[in-house]
């Protein structure tokens, strides 16, 4: 019996995704391991490659970039193993980590997902555990608590930045770069809301396995390097987009009424806190010092823009916009 099956769902991380593949090939030990990926109509030959160096990999083709939840769903109904690992192209599996990860969640019955420490490239901490989001936890980055007082656990923003990563401990969320949920726990739970595009599908999914009665489990003995950003980097606007979409999504689903309004206004606070600086930015980059930095002062100009827009829109219209965004950006390659 298949131990764990991987799904890696790939937009145009066609050597990422490769090393991600060869590093659980490497690694697993005697894990007995299922790889499937689920490409979402690459245009860099990532499945043709996969499927020549890696011919005992699950290869599915989509002829459409469905997302990361959608894409997920449908890897996941390939998986034969106990559990399944929601693995990002974007990673490389350390030794051993499989291997820790399925014999804790054997030992654990109640873990329903449990996840790795993530290591930056130069294997530095990268923050993985988070709390649900609240008011609270939206204002104080919004106004700039969390930046200066990062190690207070009462400002921290949804981000457990003073946690030191060292210790086994029960968290509301994990960062979804890497989850290895259990079989039995998402036949019962469900699958991911395809609603979210991508971004907070992996808050949304852990507050059900945790209103189901199951724990989430951050186990640092299994560790995993995440560069980060591998498709986000290709259409940085058009994911800042989706991120505005799936922060305003979670918020109607969980906390519809009042308290949805709220993080729209917090949501606006912080965006518009942060504009006249960058736009001032910006406009020095006509100068020689600052003129290389034009380019990435203007991404981030524009993704403020959005994130205001955003909060004036209809989910119904920003997923539209959404998805104008994502049909202009095919018809233009």
């Amino acid at each position: 019996m298949t131990d764990v099956s991987v799904v890696i769902v790939n937009w145009n991380t066609r050597q990422m995704a490769m090393d991600c593949i060869r590093s659980i090939y490497e690694t697993a030990g005697d894990c007995r391991v299922q790889i499937i990926l689920v490409d979402n109509a690459s245009e860099d030959g990532s499945a043709s490659a996969v499927r020549e160096q890696f011919s005992q990999t699950v290869v599915i083709e989509n002829t459409e970039n469905i997302g990361f939840a959608r894409g997920n769903n449908v890897g996941i109904a390939y998986a034969e193993g106990r559990y399944i690992c929601l693995i990002n192209s974007d990673v490389i599996v350390l030794e051993g980590c499989l291997k820790t990860l399925t014999d804790y969640m054997d030992a654990n019955s109640e873990a329903g997902i449990v996840g790795p420490k993530l290591l930056w490239k130069d294997r530095t901490l990268q923050w993985s555990c988070r709390k649900f989001p609240s008011l609270w936890n939206t204002f104080c980055p919004a106004i700039g608590l969390t930046q200066l007082f990062p190690a207070v656990p009462f400002l921290s923003g949804e981000h457990m930045g003073y946690f030191r990563h060292n210790v086994i401990t029960e968290v509301d969320v994990l960062v979804g770069a890497f989850l290895m949920v259990r079989k039995e726990a998402l036949n019962k739970v469900g699958l991911m809301d395809e609603s979210f595009f991508i971004y907070s599908e992996e808050v949304d999914w852990c507050r059900r396995f945790r209103d189901g009665g199951w724990k989430i489990l951050f186990n640092p003995n299994a560790q995993v390097i995440h560069y980060g950003g591998g498709s986000s980097a290709k259409a940085p606007t058009r994911f800042y987009l989706e991120y505005c979409r799936s922060g305003l999504r979670y918020w109607e689903k969980h906390h519809p009424g009042p308290a949805a309004m709220g993080f729209r206004v917090l949501f606006f606070l912080r965006h518009v806190l942060r504009w006249p600086l960058r736009w001032m930015l910006y406009s020095l980059c006509i100068l020689p010092p600052w003129q290389k930095k034009k380019a990435a002062y203007k991404e981030k100009l524009d993704s403020l823009s959005i994130g205001i827009r955003s909060v004036f829109m209809r989910r119904k219209l920003l997923g539209n916009l959404s998805k104008t965004r994502r049909t202009s950006k095919k018809e233009s390659a």
